[in-house]
Formats: C-alpha cells, sequence, structure tokens
C-alpha cells in the first residue's frame, strides 16, 4: 500500500510540473520561433516533432515519448528537435496521458530510423493514429508558424546531442523584409535584436558564414536573385557591425529557388504577396570551428 501510495503521489507531481510548464508556456510565451535544422552526420538520426496551431486541434499538451521515456509535452504551435542514434526505437505522441501515463508502455509506433537522415512528425490529434511522417518540402510551411518547446527537461535516455556540420539561422519575413524591400531601414522592429543575438553565436561557435538571401518566386528570376543578394548583403552587414569578421563571411543568393510557401497559385497579387511571406527571408549558415 505505502509503494502504491508513492507511485501515485510520483506520477501526480510530474503531472503537476507538467502542466506548470503548460501554464508558463501559455502565459510568457515560448521566443524561439522555429529555426530549419542542419544535416546530422552519419552516426545519427533527427527528429523533427511539431504540433500545428489550427482550430482543429485538441486542447492541452500532448506527451512525447522515446522508447517509452518522457522527450517533453508540445503545446499547439510547438515543436521539439533531437537525435538518436540510428536503429529502430518507439515514438509516440499522447494527448491528455495524465495520470496513467499510457505512453509509457507504447510498443507500437516503432520506426526504423536511418543515419545521417532528419524525420519530421506531426502530432496526431486522435489517440488512435499513426505516426505522421512528412517530407521536408511539406512539413516546413506548418514548422515556420510553430516556437521551441524548450521549458521540459527530456528524460529520454535514447536521445544525444545532435553532431551538426553547419547550423542555419532563418531570418523571416516577420522581422526583416517585406515585400520588394532590402534596405537596412526597412527592417522590421525585432529584428536587429534577432542578427545581434545571432552575432553572438558566430563569434563562439563559428569558422565560416554563408548568409544567403531569399525571395518569393513574384517578378521575374533575374530580378529576384538581384533582390535576395541585397537582403543578404545587407544582413551581412550588420553582422560585421555587430562584430562578426568580415573576412569568414560570404554573401549570396537563391532568389527564389527554393520557395517553402505551398497553395498561392490562383490567388490575387494581394493575397499573393501575404501567402509568399515565408518565401521572404535569410538564412545566415554557420560552420562549426
Amino acid at each position: 500500500m505505502f509503494k502504491l501510495s508513492k507511485k501515485i503521489l510520483r506520477l501526480a507531481l510530474v503531472a503537476t510540473l507538467v502542466s506548470q510548464a503548460a501554464v508558463a508556456a501559455e502565459s510568457e510565451g515560448l521566443k524561439t520561433a522555429y529555426q530549419a535544422v542542419p544535416d546530422v552526420a552519419n552516426s545519427q538520426a533527427q527528429i523533427v516533432y511539431f504540433r500545428t496551431a489550427d482550430s482543429n486541434v485538441a486542447k492541452g499538451d500532448a506527451d512525447i515519448y522515446i522508447d517509452g521515456e518522457f522527450q517533453t509535452a508540445l503545446l499547439p504551435g510547438t515543436y521539439t528537435s533531437f537525435c538518436m542514434k540510428p536503429g529502430t526505437h518507439v515514438l509516440g505522441s499522447w494527448l491528455a496521458d495524465a495520470p496513467m501515463y499510457q505512453g509509457k508502455q507504447d510498443k507500437q509506433n516503432t520506426l526504423g530510423l536511418e543515419g545521417g537522415k532528419t524525420y519530421f512528425i506531426r502530432v496526431g490529434e486522435t489517440q488512435d493514429e499513426v505516426l505522421k511522417l512528412l517530407g521536408k518540402q511539406e512539413a516546413t510551411p506548418m514548422l515556420l508558424k510553430t516556437r521551441l518547446q524548450n521549458i521540459l527537461l527530456s528524460r529520454a535516455s535514447a536521445v544525444v546531442p545532435c553532431q551538426y556540420e553547419y547550423k542555419d539561422y532563418v531570418l523571416s519575413s516577420d522581422v526583416l523584409f517585406d515585400f520588394g524591400k532590402s534596405g537596412e531601414y526597412n527592417i522590421k522592429a525585432g529584428g536587429r535584436d534577432a542578427i545581434a543575438n545571432i552575432a553572438k553565436d558566430l563569434l563562439q561557435n563559428s569558422s565560416k558564414v554563408v548568409v544567403v538571401g531569399h525571395t518569393d518566386p513574384i517578378g521575374s528570376a533575374q530580378s529576384n536573385l538581384t533582390l535576395g543578394l541585397k537582403r543578404a548583403d545587407t544582413v551581412r552587414s550588420l553582422l560585421v557591425r555587430d562584430g562578426v569578421n568580415a573576412a569568414s563571411m560570404s554573401a549570396t543568393t537563391a532568389g527564389s529557388k527554393e520557395s517553402v510557401a505551398s497553395g498561392c497559385e490562383g490567388l490575387s497579387r494581394s493575397q499573393k504577396i501575404m501567402c509568399y511571406a515565408p518565401d521572404r527571408r535569410v538564412v545566415i549558415r554557420s560552420y562549426a570551428k
């Protein structure tokens, strides 16, 4: 009886901690917007687990389990990313799992992970859904509307620190440039702070930096290449001003060649400008020291 009471108390404590973290996330706001994850070494597999903020998603948190051990809890509109050794693992998300924690007993949702690959998994909003694996192109537009869940501590022993060859920082149109804009004076509120924070990371961890400007597909391919380069040059100049070595950085453009937005065809021009907003971005690729 005493052992059972201790177990119930321990489960109640875990449920309370998860609930408190969820409240904190909702009240304070998760501040880190989605950053595209770089490729991992062949000795690892990477998982990006996310939950959309659509109006039809279930309320409350979804507990994520790896091989029966708690990884994190995702509120609507959040994501987590982590790495594991290649091989067969049990992965799953459970809604309103407290206090029974059925996810710890789940043995059905197995997934064979290959080294050097990244897997994108969307949380299912019903308990009977199997793993919802998506391709990068399909997942990215949804992930751009999420924020990092970094409040809870992972207890999953299979999770290991990711080994990256490089890291990408993505500056979206939310903090940078509106349609057709590229100048320093066009950068939105918060954009300067975002660039300054990235510069701090680059000063500590980077040996080489490539700044890539992206545009939406509206306009000619050549004009978009020119606009993308102007955006990259602007961000590079600000990074230099924040102390990053100019000799270690280069600026280039992808123009509209790497679009991430979807479903924009057939819309009016003003609607297209809004729909293609995720394409108007600058990627800062940092190569590790």
